[in-house]
């Protein structure tokens, strides 16, 4: 039997399981979002020796984006990403195919940050890179003292051939502030 036939087999009896458990319970363990049929996931949590050669940082003004290589401050895994900024703003994007995640009507993005500073407002970001344009943000203020996760639901990426995700910080009071960020995920539910 083929693999591909394989796997659909796996996922359907999957599916099957979580609705049987969901049903029985009304949760499914370990989540905090409603169950779903079916769930297609993508995770970068920028490990690996070489986050950068996926990763592609940039900022303005003072802003730097950088990362942690095995330093032991990440939210998952050994490495994470940080953008430090006084006066300017930085960023840090990576490109996502979308060709092997369909369908993809109803999805979320999520990316994880920590201030390491009383707090800040941070942005999540999903692009276009056909013409350069924003699909969806969100700016939250996140307190400081561990990771906070942020997150967009309700996308609708099936005219999208790709995206990039982007985190960004911007701050303009000379206070150079650390952010660090990791676990970035993009679900579509089905």
């Amino acid at each position: 039997m083929n693999t591909l036939i394989r796997r659909t087999r796996l996922r359907r009896a999957l599916a099957l399981l979580i609705a049987i458990v969901v049903a029985s319970t009304g949760t499914v363990a370990g989540t905090a979002s409603p169950a779903h049929a079916g769930l297609i996931d993508w995770v970068d949590s920028l490990e690996g020796p070489t986050p950068w050669t996926t990763w592609e940082g940039g900022g303005q003004g003072d802003g730097v984006a950088g990362y942690d290589i095995n330093g032991g401050v990440a939210y998952s895994g050994l490495n994470d990403g940080w953008l430090y900024v006084g006066n300017g703003w930085a960023a840090n994007r990576i490109r996502k195919p979308l060709a092997s995640m369909s369908p993809r009507f109803n999805c979320s993005a999520a990316v994880w940050f920590n201030v390491l500073a009383s707090g800040a407002q941070v942005g999540l970001q999903i692009w276009d890179p056909n013409g350069w344009r924003v699909i969806a943000e969100t700016y939250p203020w996140v307190a400081g003292g561990g990771y906070r996760q942020v997150y967009i639901t309700g996308l609708n990426l099936q005219s999208y051939g790709e995206i990039y995700l982007q985190v960004i910080y911007g701050n303009n009071n000379g206070v150079r502030t650390y952010i660090r960020f990791d676990h970035m995920q993009l679900q579509c539910y089905y």
